[in-house]
């Protein structure tokens, strides 16, 4: 490989193999730095006993990419082919008004429409019903028939997919003269296709930009980009070299590693190695994770067989509420490969060894699911009566993809409130269909239980927009500020799709790229040489009939509460030894090391936190401690707090919080704390469940080393404003949120009496 280039693609996605190939087709000297592995026909990773053997990204360079980044649990795939190695192949163009509301000027849907002709020409899509040899899977006529069950039917689509339904298993050549089998129908869509049947990137446009002399470098991943006097030099690592490091120039370089990657790139040469020093403030900004929300049914009534089939073949749509208020999102059933049915019944409310796991922080909950996985692994259930459901929505697009301070972690920052009418109506959808379906909803662990969301579909942080105050690139994805340095992935776009956002960001890259590629060369007339082959597609979407006033809302409701609370006291850092709390408390008070915290604590499931003997829930807020944050204090996410906890006898609990957050330092800590509820013999009530005795360890476990403890306490000021702060979500029927009131409390009070009132009575 080269030294210059005229252009050099970083990743190849969407964004990327667009790219690439149509810089390639144009004529110029195109190099293409790509950080994952080349996986031809039977490469993929199929060892399901070994997680380390080549799955993880952070192992070896794996196929997979997972992050858990404080607020938001991010799958990416890492391969030469991106995101298409893994996904599920969907192609659903997004709705007109999208467009309507923060895009820069010359977009619109029917702007659009001929990049997704051409974009579904070169992937060759098309809905399951055009699967001529093995017809349509049980779980699509299933799904079907629950659409129609709920009075959904007008709803109700079968998606475009980019799967080839050639011969099954038979070796043929694609349009492209690219060999490949057609689906067997084995449901190995998302851990990659063995058989190439998949119309994955490296079929199609990577394989025509090799073609036509587009040089690639794989395992090897971009690190820095600095401006020079030829253009811009790119450093990276060759992890196929011994993780050496390497760099490259081009002229035109264009950033395509998806929207978490190449926001965090931007992100560090602006503020960590300071080469790109004049990019937008807005980097980072609306961040979307497209309303991503995972869900399951298990114990169905008839077998769907999730195994059989691509993994997505139907779609229901949701449109109801106008405005702010509108909830717009498609629900899509799923689908996994055979081998892993036995791990997934871990997720069975039904008995399932997930059940047994008691509610933990983020990164023992992952431990948990590891080790429970793991035993499963070997199980025989074979999933066939169970459904895997995938909702993707108009989220509010408020999030943002941050640096950490001192130590540059990479986090985002994600409003679960403000998303929250959204993620219960999906919910809310998702336990009707289980029930159509005559089987029990499960829902994402990290959602259940940590209120943190799943996103496979990462959208925003490098936003267009018509100016450097309201975004980071121009509507053709050129940097302002930086000529010739390009994004084209998912990050550019302005907010959520609503859909699968594949098709859209493809298509975006066709637009832009044409666009760069007439002022590069000076063709004001360059077009795709496919273009001319394209033909105008049916957008399944336009299919689909809206009821006047919206569609109907879901039956099944997910009633939550929350509350907030004010705690505040002493602690002494280093305080020996470290359980002495009330020692460490007046240490503290000698020396003014004050600490506090405010928190939101969350029910995400009411009914389900009454009926778990933790009564598990979801804490989030800031905290200040002296020595650990700064003056404006560290954000807690992803916070557990358990209401009460039996203890060693009848008439002792605990209320427990763990609660993780990031020191002034960079290092995470977390605070553990408990109350101690029981009579201490003077029928202190107030004292008992007002009183929590602090331990703040190093890391985000339990099992970190204490680094300061003390005693915080809830002021009678600060309690009277808490009885304020109760709120229901998951209805809007007075009487069933003061219904909801009333079982928490009675759970509350129910608890008190058993403690302090039960065992005095004769």
């Amino acid at each position: 490989m080269r030294q210059s280039y005229d252009a050099v693609v970083i990743g190849t996605g969407f964004g990327g193999a667009v790219a690439a190939c149509r810089l390639a087709q144009a004529g110029l000297a195109v190099g293409i730095l790509e950080r994952g592995r080349r996986y031809p026909m039977n490469s993929f990773p199929r060892d399901f006993d070994n997680p380390l053997n080549g799955w993880l990204w952070s192992v070896g360079q794996g196929l997979f990419d997972v992050r858990p980044l404080n607020q938001m649990m991010i799958v990416q795939g890492a391969g030469y082919g991106g995101g298409s190695l893994i996904y599920a192949n969907v192609h659903l163009r997004a709705p007109a008004d999208v467009f309507a509301s923060g895009w820069p000027a010359g977009y619109s849907r029917a702007a659009l429409d001929p990049y997704y002709d051409l974009v579904a020409w070169m992937l060759d899509i098309k809905p399951i019903t055009e699967s001529r040899h093995l017809g349509v899977p049980p779980k699509t006529a299933a799904m079907q028939a629950a659409a129609r069950k709920l009075g959904r039917g007008g709803q109700f689509v079968y998606p475009t997919i980019a799967v080839d339904f050639g011969e099954p298993e038979k070796i043929h050549p694609n349009r492209f003269g690219i060999e490949q089998k057609g689906c067997n129908y084995c449901g190995e869509c998302d851990i990659g296709c063995n058989l190439l049947a998949k119309n994955t990137l490296d079929l199609n446009y990577l394989a025509l930009a090799e073609r036509h002399g587009a040089e690639t470098r794989l395992q090897c991943e971009a690190t820095r980009i600095a401006p020079s006097s030829t253009g811009y030099n790119i450093s990276f690592i060759d992890h196929a070299a011994g993780d050496s490091e390497d760099n490259i120039q081009a002229k035109f370089l264009f950033l395509c590693g998806g929207a978490i990657n190449s926001t965090e790139l931007l992100l560090r040469c602006r503020d960590q190695h300071r080469t790109l020093p004049n990019l937008s403030r807005r980097l980072g900004d609306n961040y979307s994770a497209n309303g991503d929300f995972l869900a399951f049914a298990f114990d169905t009534a008839e077998k769907l067989d999730p195994s059989r089939g691509p993994t997505i073949t139907t779609g229901i749509v949701y449109d109801r509420g106008a405005g702010a208020e509108r909830n717009w999102f498609i629900f899509e059933e799923g689908g996994y490969p055979k081998q892993i049915a036995g791990m997934l019944q871990i997720l069975n409310p039904g008995g399932g060894a997930f059940g047994a796991i008691a509610t933990m922080t983020q990164s023992e909950l992952i431990g948990a699911l590891r080790v429970a996985a793991g035993r499963s692994a070997s199980a025989t259930a074979d999933g066939a009566n169970s459904a895997v459901f995938l909702a993707m929505g108009r989220d509010r697009a408020n999030g943002k993809i941050t640096l950490a301070p001192v130590v540059n972690t990479l986090f985002v920052e994600w409003n679960v409130a403000s998303n929250l009418p959204l993620y219960d109506a999906e919910a809310g959808l998702g336990g009707d269909i289980a029930m159509a379906l005559g089987g029990k909803l499960a829902l994402n662990p990290f959602w259940e239980r940590l209120r943190q969301p799943v996103s496979v579909h990462n959208l925003g942080g490098c936003v267009m927009a018509d100016s450097a105050e309201r975004g980071v690139v121009n509507g053709g994805g050129e940097a302002f500020g930086y000529p010739n340095l390009f994004v084209m992935d998912g990050a550019i776009l302005p907010g959520a799709t609503g859909v699968n956002p594949s098709h859209t960001i493809a298509a975006v890259a066709e637009r832009n790229i044409e666009l760069a590629i007439r002022k590069i060369t000076g063709n004001r007339s360059w077009r795709a040489p496919e273009a001319a082959s394209a033909a105008p597609v049916i957008d399944p979407l336009a299919q689909v009939t809206i009821p006047v006033g919206g569609t109907m809302e879901p039956k099944t409701r997910i009633i939550g509460l929350s509350f907030t609370e004010t705690m505040k006291g002493f602690i002494d850092k280093g305080h020996n030894p470290a359980d002495d709390f009330l020692g460490a408390e007046k240490a503290g008070q000698a020396a003014n090391t004050l600490i506090d915290f405010t928190l939101t604590i969350n029910f995400p499931d009411l009914d389900a936190a009454i009926a778990d003997p933790r009564h598990p829930g979801v804490a989030s807020g800031v905290i200040h401690a002296a020595g650990f944050t700064g003056p404006t204090g560290a954000p807690v996410n992803n916070g557990v707090f358990n209401l009460f906890v039996d203890s060693h006898a009848p008439n002792e609990r605990r209320m427990l919080y763990a609660l993780p957050f990031i020191g002034a330092d960079g290092k995470p800590y977390l605070l553990d704390g408990f109350k101690d509820v029981r009579d201490h013999g003077n029928f202190d009530v107030w004292g008992a469940t007002s009183t929590l005795y602090t331990s703040i360890r190093d890391g985000h476990e339990r099992t970190g080393a204490v680094v300061a403890s003390g005693v915080m306490h809830i002021l009678m000021p600060d309690f009277m404003r808490q009885l304020t702060t109760f709120t229901v979500s998951g209805t809007n029927d007075p009487a069933a949120k003061a219904a909801a009131i009333a079982r928490f409390g009675r759970l509350f009070m129910g608890t008190l009496w058993d403690v302090f009132v039960k065992p005095r009575l004769p």
